[in-house]
């Protein structure tokens, strides 16, 4: 799926068809993990992870989303301190001139 922080699409493709906004806050644990945490999530690219959950919301017959804007925040918790990532576009299909 291709995804652009622009509105602004590749020459030789144009839009098929529009669908509602999508939008998703993941939250990402920022401090020391526990023991467990760590041996859980050692491979874990949570970024990559929101990214593609992001994408996941879009529907399945969009092939690309527009516009897409990202924000962050951080929050400390008893549990720990937290990235939240927040995504937000708008899927479009996308078709060749």
């Amino acid at each position: 799926m291709l995804v652009l922080t622009t509105e602004v699409i590749p020459n030789n493709m144009e839009i098929k068809e529009m669908y509602p906004m999508i939008e998703l806050t993941y939250p990402i644990q920022i401090n020391e993990k526990g023991l467990l945490d760590k041996l859980f999530s050692s491979k874990k690219n949570e970024h990559q992870e929101a990214l593609n959950m992001f994408k996941e919301q879009a529907p399945s017959q969009s092939n690309a989303i527009i516009g897409v804007k990202a924000s962050t925040a951080t929050e400390k918790f008893g549990n720990g301190a937290f990235l939240y990532i927040t995504y937000i576009g708008t899927p479009v299909s996308l078709k060749l001139r």
